[in-house]
């Protein structure tokens, strides 16, 4: 089953409740990947600078190699090969005009656009080799833990931080929902407190708001209900510690990326003054997260699909977190989808915490694909015995939210 084309198409719509709420644009980057055989795949990626430049890489030198080889492509893409390089691969000028780079990644690091696009070529080739051997996506991780992949809800602040009211109602909202564990962004919960936007720093005045409109939701949840905070690495090492111990009573599920997230040290410091589980990684791939685990430098590790290398990556990295009997929880930036992708990796993972998402205010976001179940059902992504991922693009939907100069993939 040799790849003819790899394409993709950017949806556009209305994003209801935001960062630091408020609504804002979006985009969703949906991934096709075809065969000589006529079947296809569907992966998603994110709309982030030269993705889709990555994109158009990856199709002029994987046009004609093995479908089933996943692995592989996913290697290649992002470290090269030695020479003579495998059979098939190109050389010199390819058909787009691009230039083969055969030793190594063709940004010569295996970060950054090159796997955020090879990421979404693999959930795609993961949902079509599921296809063509008519067996679930989870069947070609090694089956399934669990017939369910819990959800947890970023729901970042409120729309006006400064009303109590709005953050019970908010807490409230989330638990008659159905699901058991929320986030809430630590940079947005008090912005009004912030008197420099430069140095890192968290002042009490701004602590106090934080503390105060926490425990508002900690006491509209309940003390059953998971909470989690988000500082997307924003912070100096010791107010950060400061702030742990202020949070301590609220028995937080985990506190994620406190420090700007390229240097375990001061992470592994924070760590060792916390008694709030640190929870790193939502950019980083496979070896990035043995750096920081090899620092003990976090609690929880937190890869993403759309990030990590998609679906065979985000399985490495869970079973190297197993080995280390560390938990892993699944960011997730993506909608519908990667969403589904990476609730396939999360069955099949015995230390699987849950999967985020962001978007549930945001209809469009979960609905651009269709399965034979509902997205959610009871805060959960229900997994079917339906082959490959299981999922459809819901060509209206995706009609009505097509981007300007897009062509839809259908």
């Amino acid at each position: 089953m040799k790849i003819t084309d790899i394409r993709s198409m950017r949806l556009w719509g209305p994003r209801n409740h935001g960062v630091g709420g408020g609504t804002a644009k979006i985009a969703k980057v949906v991934v096709r990947v075809d065969t000589d055989t006529g079947l296809y795949g569907l992966g998603e990626v994110d709309d982030f600078m030269g993705v889709r430049e990555a994109l158009a890489y990856m199709k002029d030198y994987f046009v004609g190699r093995d479908a089933f080889a996943a692995n592989a492509i996913v290697s290649e893409m992002l470290y090269g090969t030695q020479a003579p390089n495998p059979a098939g691969s190109p050389q010199g000028v390819m058909p787009g005009g691009r230039i083969a780079i055969r030793m190594c990644s063709p940004t010569a690091t295996p970060w950054g656009p090159v796997v955020w696009a090879a990421s979404g070529v693999d959930i795609a080739l993961c949902d079509l080799v599921g296809k063509a051997l008519k067996t679930p996506a989870y069947n070609l991780l090694g089956g399934r833990f669990r017939e369910h992949a819990k959800v947890y809800l970023d729901r970042s602040s409120p729309d006006d931080v400064a009303d109590l009211g709005a953050w019970r109602a908010m807490a409230r909202e989330t638990v008659a929902s159905g699901f058991t564990q929320m986030k809430f962004d630590i940079d947005f919960m008090a912005p009004e407190s912030v008197r420099d936007v430069w140095n890192r720093s968290l002042s009490l005045e701004q602590m106090n708001r934080i503390v105060e409109r926490l425990t508002a939701v900690r006491e509209a949840a309940g003390p059953d209900f998971e909470i989690c905070v988000d500082c997307h690495m924003q912070y100096n090492v010791p107010d950060v510690v400061r702030l742990l111990e202020r949070l301590r009573p609220l028995n937080l599920l985990w506190l994620e990326d406190p420090v700007p997230i390229i240097n375990p040290d001061s992470c592994a410091q924070v760590r060792a003054k916390s008694s709030v589980p640190i929870c790193i990684g939502e950019m980083f791939i496979a070896e990035q997260f043995r750096l920081f685990v090899d620092a003990g430098a976090c609690d929880i590790l937190h890869p993403d699909v759309l990030f990590c290398g998609g679906m065979h990556e985000l399985r490495r990295i869970a079973d190297f977190a197993e080995l280390n009997h560390l938990p892993v929880a699944f960011h997730g930036n993506g909608g519908a989808l990667a969403t589904i992708a990476a609730a396939h990796v999360g069955v099949a993972s015995r230390n699987f915490l849950g999967l985020e998402y962001h978007f549930i205010e945001t209809p469009w976001i979960g609905s651009y694909v269709r399965r034979d179940v509902p997205l959610f059902r009871d805060g959960q992504v229900v997994m079917t015995d339906a082959p490959g991922l299981g999922v459809e693009l819901d060509l209206e939907v995706c009609r009505q939210h097509l981007a300007p100069g897009e062509a839809l993939l259908a």
